[in-house]
């Protein structure tokens, strides 16, 4: 019996790895608020990481399709049914988070018969304010809250340093056009490999791991854009509609490359 707590321990850090590993190579998804709203953006080899959840909330996930589409699921039935017995207003991503989806994660990573969720959240919100905010939910269900935007990524060196670039740009004075723009140079700036300083304290068996495991992955945005499709939504609080959602069509982003690559 004494050593029941500690299979317990054991079994759960074992779960973090597994699920770090199989999160390494999710490509970044950022968010950013910008003068009329909220941006997320992301790189996929295919779509499907970006969602709509409710009039105001935006959703991008990163991890496998299966639980992405599960934990989507989850929200908009929540979200609707917020809205149904009480008002569109008591929707909110923190409502959503504390009472409903954050307690199922946890409660999912902790029981070790279960297999956890593998996948990483980041959720956009514009309050009844006019302000923008982000939440980065984990797999545990663990959530922080972010007003000047955020990003999630599968390798956390490569999270760190999106982050640091992304509270050190001023989003919340730049047009639509201008915060695509800076955030995409962002996660390219984000992708490109670790310094040799960066690199000094892992082996070389370590770093010939990293490379293969990132063998063949776009690290420029001239890459990305050949190799993968990119993602962008909107939250625009000047829509003139009960919906803030929408999406970047074809054209635009058509547009959007011809300016970021030169």
């Amino acid at each position: 019996m004494i050593e029941e707590p500690f299979r317990w321990m054991e079994a759960i850090s074992t779960r973090h790895s597994y699920v770090r590993e199989k999160l390494f190579k999710g490509q970044p998804v950022i968010g950013v608020p910008y003068n009329e709203g909220a941006v997320i953006l992301s790189f996929s080899p295919q779509p499907g990481k970006i969602f709509e959840i409710y009039d105001r909330i935006a959703l991008g996930g990163l991890g496998h399709p299966a639980d992405i589409e599960r934990l989507r699921m989850t929200l908009l039935d929540m979200a609707h049914a917020e809205g149904f017995t009480r008002s569109s207003q008591d929707v909110t991503i923190g409502r959503l988070l504390q009472f409903g989806l954050a307690p199922a994660l946890k409660q999912n990573f902790e029981e070790i018969q279960r297999a956890p969720y593998l996948i990483k959240i980041l959720l956009a919100e514009i309050n009844y304010d006019g302000n923008a905010e982000f939440f980065r939910v984990n797999y545990d269900g663990y959530w922080d809250k972010f007003r000047q935007g955020t990003v999630i990524a599968g390798d956390n060196k490569v999270s760190e340093r999106i982050q640091k670039a992304i509270e050190s740009t001023d989003f919340m004075s730049l047009n639509l056009d201008k915060s695509i723009q800076s955030a995409l140079r962002i996660w390219e700036e984000g992708r490109k490999k670790h310094e040799v300083d960066e690199g000094a304290s892992l082996s070389i068996e370590e770093n010939d791991n990293v490379e293969e495991e990132l063998e063949g992955t776009p690290v420029s945005l001239r890459e990305a854009f050949e190799s993968w499709n990119l993602e962008v939504a909107v939250l625009n609080i000047n829509t003139g509609r009960k919906s803030l959602y929408r999406e970047l069509s074809e054209s635009e982003i058509f547009v959007l490359k011809s300016e970021v690559i030169q």
